[in-house]
C-alpha cells in the first residue's frame, strides 16, 4: 500500500542488504556441485569405454580383412607362377619350403608377381642375388612376407629380429604367411603334403593362410579356423 498518512506516500518495504544479496546469489547460482560433476564424469567414462571398445573391434576387423585379402593375393601369385613355369621351383620341394620366408619372397620379387621388397636392387633395376648381405634392412619384408599383425609390430620397432616376440602372440617368424603346394601335381593337397589339421584334403594347386594375431595354426590346435585366414573354403575339406 502507498497511503498511510494523508498526502504522504509510503514506499513499499524492501529487504535489508544482507537478505537481498543472499536471495539474489541463491537465485543466480552457477556451476556444478560435486555430485553433479561425478555424475557427468561417470557418463563420460561410459561413453569413452564404449567408443574405445567399438574402435578396437573395427581395428580387429580391418586387420582380419587385410589378412584375407593378403592370402588371396599370394595364392593367385602362386597359381600364376605355376602356370608360367609349369613346375614348382625344385629347391622349394627339396628344402620343403612351406612359408613365405626370404628365399621364397625372392622368387616373387624377381618375377614381379608380388609387391615385395625383401632384397635390394642393383643399378640396372634387377633384384640382387638372395644372400643375407643383399636383404633390404629397411623393408617390412626383410623377414619374409608377414601378416598384418607382424607387419604392424615391425613398423613400430624396426630393430627387431625374426625370433622376437609379437605383442599379439608368437614370434615374427610365426607371422609369416604359410602355404602348401600340390607337390605331386594330382590336383589335391592333403596331410602328406603338409595340410594342417587331421585328415581331409583340398582340391587346389596351392593353399595359403595367415595364422592370425596369435601366430598359431588353428587347424592344428583346435581343428578349425578361429582367427586364421584361409585361401580355400574350410567346408570343402
Amino acid at each position: 500500500m502507498w497511503s498511510a498518512l494523508p498526502g504522504k506516500p509510503v514506499r513499499p518495504h524492501r529487504p535489508d542488504n544482507e537478505d537481498f544479496m543472499t536471495k539474489t546469489m541463491n537465485n543466480t547460482r552457477q556451476g556444478f556441485t560435486l555430485v553433479e560433476m561425478l555424475v557427468v564424469i561417470g557418463i563420460l567414462g561410459i561413453i569413452s569405454a564404449a567408443l574405445l571398445s567399438s574402435f578396437s573391434h573395427v581395428q580387429r576387423a580391418a586387420r582380419k580383412s587385410q589378412a584375407q585379402s593378403q592370402v588371396s593375393e599370394v595364392a593367385a601369385a602362386f597359381t600364376l607362377l605355376l602356370q608360367k613355369e609349369r613346375l614348382w621351383p625344385q629347391e622349394w620341394l627339396d628344402q620343403n619350403k612351406r612359408e613365405m620366408d626370404e628365399e621364397v619372397c625372392w622368387v616373387f620379387q624377381d618375377s614381379k608377381l608380388l609387391d615385395v621388397t625383401t632384397y635390394l636392387y642393383d643399378s640396372g633395376g634387377k633384384v640382387k642375388p638372395k644372400t643375407a648381405s643383399n636383404i633390404n634392412k629397411q623393408s617390412l619384408d626383410r623377414f619374409g612376407m608377414l601378416d598384418p599383425w607382424g607387419r604392424r609390430e615391425l613398423k613400430k620397432n624396426q630393430t627387431q629380429t625374426p625370433s622376437a616376440q609379437v605383442s599379439t602372440g608368437g614370434t615374427f617368424a610365426d607371422h609369416r604367411i604359410q602355404f602348401r603346394l600340390d607337390e605331386d601335381y594330382d590336383g589335391w593337397i592333403d596331410s602328406s603334403e603338409g595340410l594342417p589339421g587331421k585328415g581331409g584334403k583340398v582340391r587346389a594347386s596351392v593353399v595359403v593362410w595367415s595364422r592370425g594375431p596369435d601366430g598359431k595354426d588353428d587347424l592344428e590346435t583346435v581343428g578349425k579356423p578361429i582367427d586364421d585366414s584361409l585361401s580355400w573354403p574350410y567346408n570343402s575339406r
